[in-house]
C-alpha cells in the first residue's frame, strides 16, 4: 500500500507546484511568430544566439498581448516577467548603450479591447532593469496584487529606442516573457528570482 501512496503523493505535490506555474500568455516563445501580439511598429521573432527564439523589436516599436482572467483571481499575486536584451550601433553617437528595453502592464476591468478601462500601471520594481552592454540579458519582472475588479492583465514589451537617425540601429530582444499568478506575494517573488 506504502508503495502506491508515495507515488501519488509525488504526482500530486508536483500537479500542484506547476498549477502555480502555468504561463498565462499564448504563444509566449514566440514559435508561431506574432500570433497572438498586436504589434505596433517594426517587430519579428528572431533566433537569438545562444537563447532560442526571442521578440525582437526595432526603434521605438512594442507588442502587447492581453489575457482574461477571473473573479476567483482578485487577491492574488501576478508576476509579469521576462528576459531582455539590446543591439544597438550608436550612429557616431558616443555613450554606451542608445536604448532601454522594459516591461509594462495594466489591470483592466475588461478582455474586451474596446470596452476596457485601466485599473492600475504596472511598472516600477525590475521590470526596466537594464542591460549594461549590447548582448546582455538580464532578467525583468514585477509582482502586483490583482484588484477585484480586474477582467484582464496586458502586457507590453517595448523597445524603449528613441526614434533617431537612419544611421542608427536599435534592437530590443525579449525571450521567455509571462504571466504567472500566486496565491501568496512570497511565493510570487521567489517564481520571479529563480525564473530561468
Amino acid at each position: 500500500m506504502l508503495r502506491i501512496a508515495l507515488p501519488l503523493c509525488v504526482l500530486l505535490l508536483v500537479g500542484s507546484a506547476s498549477g502555480q506555474t502555468n504561463n498565462l500568455l499564448k504563444n509566449a516563445n514566440g514559435d508561431e511568430g506574432l500570433q497572438s501580439w498586436r504589434v505596433f511598429g517594426n517587430a519579428t521573432v528572431s533566433d537569438c544566439p545562444g537563447s532560442g527564439k526571442c521578440f525582437s523589436i526595432n526603434q521605438d516599436a512594442f507588442i502587447f498581448q492581453d489575457i482574461t482572467v477571473s473573479e476567483s483571481a482578485a487577491g492574488m499575486f501576478a508576476v509579469l516577467i521576462s528576459f531582455a536584451s539590446i543591439e544597438t550601433n550608436s550612429g557616431g553617437v558616443s555613450g554606451g548603450v542608445l536604448g532601454h528595453p522594459y516591461l509594462h502592464g495594466y489591470f483592466m476591468n475588461s478582455g474586451d479591447p474596446k470596452k476596457a478601462a485601466i485599473l492600475a500601471n504596472l511598472s516600477g520594481q525590475e521590470m526596466s532593469s537594464p542591460p549594461t552592454a549590447n548582448g546582455e540579458w538580464v532578467r525583468q519582472h514585477g509582482v502586483f496584487k490583482v484588484p477585484g475588479q480586474a477582467g484582464a492583465i496586458r502586457i507590453f514589451l517595448r523597445s524603449g529606442c528613441p526614434k533617431t537617425a537612419s544611421s542608427a540601429t536599435c534592437i530590443s530582444h525579449f525571450r521567455a516573457p509571462g504571466i504567472f499568478l500566486f496565491s501568496t506575494e512570497d511565493e510570487a517573488k521567489a517564481f520571479a528570482n529563480a525564473y530561468q
